[in-house]
């Protein structure tokens, strides 16, 4: 267990990792046994063109309403294999989609594991490469349907963030919910730091038991937590892209202001993979 003292600086001081910009291994083996961890679900991404539709779906709709700016999409045509191993979460100016007067609109790509895969504790790693642009953010989530139950108690469902990241500052947040999304919200997480983030792949790494929820950075542990209590409920699995143009998510605690002429900007993701122990 770290020390207080070690997790106080990493809050404030931030610390520098290694780049991970090597290419990734070979591809992941079914019922590949590494250090007790069985692994059971994964995508490396390869070929060119969509995403496997066995594996993931492509939400499609106005995520980041506005009724005073542009909105920010969600839609399938951004997130695509580039053909060289990555999934890519694109950000990019589009037509305005609605009946409203905004000069132009938002969209961005987003898929998600639900319906098709789901687990209960174990291990989720990403592999990625984070946007170099201000005014959007990414993330790599869990995800359970019955986070909206309000019973004062994230065991029934919990929105687990196991990264969240951006293109114009190093600092990477872990965060936690709870309780739906209403009055009853409840929430507990880390944001941190961490100088070189932006530069190259890193991975980002969540252990989640029946006790306690750890959170890694290229190996290194970066958080732990049982806030509200650890969800016992199976969580699907999301990595998205997101731009909102809301005053509060255009701050400098955020995502930042987007500038329209520079876009489109790009999430690269090398690969995901889900393991899983016996005792899970």
């Amino acid at each position: 267990m770290k020390s207080v003292t070690s997790l106080l600086s990493l809050l404030f001081l931030g610390f520098s990792l290694t780049n991970c910009d090597e290419p990734s291994d070979a591809t992941s083996v079914p019922g590949e046994v590494t250090d007790d961890w069985t692994l059971v679900w994964w995508d490396e991404f390869e070929g060119d063109g969509p995403v496997d539709a066995d594996k993931w779906d492509q939400p499609e709709f106005n995520r980041r309403n506005n009724n005073d700016g542009p909105d920010g999409w969600w839609l399938k045509e951004d997130s695509y294999h580039d053909g060289e191993g990555n999934l890519v979460i694109r950000a990019r100016l589009i037509d305005n989609h609605n009946d409203d007067n905004d000069p132009f609109d938002y969209a961005t790509g987003a898929i998600r594991s639900i319906n098709r895969f789901e687990q209960r504790y174990g291990k989720f790693e990403v592999r990625c490469q984070l946007p170099s642009l201000p005014g959007w953010w990414v993330a790599f989530w869990l995800m359970s349907p019955t986070v909206f139950i309000e019973d004062g108690s994230g065991e029934d469902g919990t929105e687990i963030d196991i990264m969240e990241g951006f293109g114009w500052t190093d600092v990477i947040h872990h965060n936690l919910h709870w309780d739906g999304y209403g009055e009853a919200h409840r929430s507990d997480g880390i944001n941190q730091p961490i100088a070189g983030i932006r530069e190259g792949f890193h991975t980002f790494t969540l252990e989640w038991s029946a006790d306690e929820y750890i959170f890694f950075v290229d190996g290194e542990e970066t958080y732990r937590s049982s806030a509200g209590g650890v969800s016992k409920v199976p969580a699907y699995v999301k990595i998205t892209g997101e731009l909102s143009t809301q005053p509060n998510m255009m701050s400098e605690w955020w995502a930042n202001e987007p500038i329209p002429s520079l876009f489109p900007d790009y999430f690269l993701v090398d690969y995901v993979r889900v393991w899983t122990k016996d005792e899970n």
